[in-house]
């Protein structure tokens, strides 16, 4: 019975001592840095040097996409319903059928880290659509670095609340499809 009681209360100290060894290991107790939290803070700020509150667009982290696999991690912000861009794209959206130029931001794209064989190098970006034919990311130098293809759907109604922002990865082809307001698709290849 003696010899019993040591074993238990050797088992609960080395199970004590397990615990607090692995709570003082590195990165255990400290906050992941890519957590949703942080990774959209960190876009917040990125974002802010490239569009000014003048402008009237707001980001809606709130319906952030963020997509991770082995290949590729991402995050895909639209812009909020309110926003001034929006609206633009609501009021006019017969030019985009027509294939008139647009020139409007829809959303911001932040990559953490380079993606294998992809031109987009780790940033972030904002995400213009142009016109019927093409979007484009521009980095925070106000420069298009990547052109990406769009598909309109003629019988698509736009809708800023009815029908939001999907977004599609398919691999390991390396294709992300953004479908914006049941409208347009936005096609990125790599």
């Amino acid at each position: 019975m003696f010899n019993k009681n040591f074993k238990l209360i050797y088992t609960a100290i080395g199970l004590v001592a397990v615990l607090v060894m692995g709570l003082a290991m590195p990165g255990v107790t400290q906050q992941n840095p890519l957590s949703r939290a942080s990774v959209v803070g960190a876009i917040n700020n990125a974002v802010a040097a490239t569009l000014t509150a003048a402008e009237g667009d707001i980001w809606d982290t709130d319906n952030a996409r963020f997509y991770s696999d082995p290949r590729a991690t991402f995050v895909y912000i639209p812009l909020h319903p309110a926003s001034r861009s929006l609206r633009f794209l609501e009021e006019n959206v017969q030019l985009l059928l027509t294939g008139d130029d647009l020139n409007v931001t829809i959303a911001a794209f932040h990559i953490p880290e380079d993606i294998p064989s992809f031109i987009l190098k780790a940033g972030t970006y904002s995400l213009k659509l142009m016109n019927r034919y093409k979007a484009v990311f521009v980095n925070q130098e106000g420069r298009a670095v990547f052109v990406a293809k769009v598909q309109v759907d003629e019988g698509g109604k736009f809708n800023a609340t009815a029908c939001p922002t999907t977004l599609t990865v398919i691999n390991p082809n390396g294709k992300i499809v953004i479908k914006i307001f049941c409208v347009c698709e936005i096609i990125v290849e790599w």
